[in-house]
């Protein structure tokens, strides 16, 4: 599969990536107040029997499929930040159709992403075929040291002291996306290199873990701020993660030929800014008039 063929399965993926986290968002709105334990049955449940926020991870999960064949055939590194070109595609649905306004500002952010996923396809189409290497110490070491990162960050929000919880919330489901992007390029590159056992036994299980946690976790900061907030610091962290971590795990590094690697971190930090831009189109506002009062 070509670069391009990869990068075409990922704008899929996050078109029903954003389609379905607009669909949580209001289904997160009308359930009872989800906390960061696991004594909480009935809210678990509440979610669970939420037609439209089962509706969104349906949605997600197709996305997430489309994204599987799309990492399976290239870099990590590459994929993940593609995903932030759905915003992009936002921002233009809601002109076309909401008949909203983008501002030049906005729309220099548009181009930014269009710029970055260019630059990415130019700087992998010699290199497509390539095969990464995944280095499991490494990995680890990476994985240890952004979970010790959560553990002191997340009783700071609740504290009140330094960052507000819903941005902590949205750095947290982040790291935690952007680790299950690492572990499941990790769960392929096992495969090809002859280890199903690591795959399966090590890697499947952690890829479960780190998405059913960035979930969770961000349906919690949709409960405790606006969506545009932990969109914002979800959207930043997980490609920052997967970028610097695929070329610190998985033999990601920059092409050999010095043009292609300028296009390649040209297309990271474009991509990077026109999602801190267009993080405004994350359904910051939808669902607001449906929040249904929070159970006791």
């Amino acid at each position: 599969m070509s670069i391009w063929s990869a990068i075409g399965l990922s704008v899929i993926a996050t078109c029903c990536y954003q389609v379905g986290m607009v669909m949580q968002k209001i289904g997160a709105d009308r359930m009872p107040r989800l906390e960061l334990t696991l004594r909480q049955r009935e809210v678990f449940g509440a979610f669970l029997r939420s037609p439209i926020w089962l509706g969104g991870m349906g949605v997600t999960i197709a996305g997430w499929l489309f994204f599987l064949v799309a990492i399976a055939n290239a870099p990590v590194s590459i994929v993940q930040p593609v995903l932030g070109f759905g915003l992009c595609l936002l921002a233009l649905f809601s002109v076309v159709f909401l008949k909203e306004r983008l501002l030049p500002f906005e729309w220099m952010g548009v181009a930014l992403m269009v710029a970055g996923v260019v630059l990415l396809g130019i700087s992998g189409s010699r290199d497509a075929g390539g095969r990464g290497v995944v280095s499991s110490a490494a990995l680890l070491g990476v994985s240890v040291t952004l979970l010790a990162l959560l553990a002191l960050a997340v009783p700071l929000g609740r504290s009140g002291r330094g960052a507000s919880l819903p941005v902590l919330l949205g750095f947290a489901a982040g790291v935690l996306i952007g680790l299950a992007a690492l572990y499941t390029k990790g769960l392929f590159l096992s495969l090809e290199s002859g280890l199903p056992w690591l795959a399966w036994l090590v890697f499947l299980p952690l890829v479960l873990a780190a998405n059913m946690g960035g979930i969770w976790v961000q349906q919690a900061g949709f409960q405790h701020g606006r969506a545009l907030i932990v969109v914002a610091m979800n959207a930043v962290t997980n490609k920052v993660v997967t970028i610097i971590g695929g070329m610190m795990t998985l033999g990601e590094f920059l092409p050999g030929d010095a043009n292609l690697a300028v296009a390649r971190l040209a297309g990271f930090v474009t991509i990077l800014a026109g999602t801190a831009i267009l993080t405004r189109f994350g359904g910051a506002e939808i669902g607001q008039a449906t929040r249904a009062p929070v159970r006791a």
